[in-house]
């Protein structure tokens, strides 16, 4: 599952580079700020939630350059993709505490149904996840 991930998050990448497209937000945004900082596992955690979100959400789509631009500067930290297969289980264990929270919070699953409650309600909080949101 998180091979998947990882090749999934590199084709994003891929794809935000060749069509040259700039991030929604400014790196120096809070909410971008917090992605940033993150630790590793939560910061695939919360990209692959934002993912589920964006494809299960007709109204937001996924901000694969600001997911690219990130990557790059966190990759040049040490704490991107480079660094991610070691922890693939802190990683994993993460991804799935963090969707369980995120199903939670917004009494919705994930898997399944309009995610867009959900995606407008974090956006209004500024939460870290909303930072790869943006509205169509």
């Amino acid at each position: 599952m998180m091979k998947s991930g990882l090749i999934f998050g590199a084709a994003l990448t891929l794809a935000a580079c060749s069509t040259g497209s700039n991030a929604a937000r400014p790196f120096d945004d809070p909410a971008v700020q917090k992605l940033y900082t993150m630790s590793t596992p939560l910061y695939f955690a919360t990209l692959k939630i934002a993912n589920d979100v964006a494809r299960n959400c007709a109204d937001y789509r996924y901000d694969a350059a600001l997911d690219a631009e990130l990557n790059e500067r966190r990759n040049e930290m040490g704490r991107g993709t480079l660094s991610a297969i070691p922890l693939r289980l802190a990683i994993e264990t993460e991804t799935s505490v963090s969707a369980r929270s995120f199903e939670a919070k917004h009494g919705i699953a994930l898997d399944g149904g309009d995610l867009c409650a959900a995606a407008a309600a974090e956006t209004l909080e500024g939460s870290a996840l909303s930072a790869l949101l943006v509205p169509v």
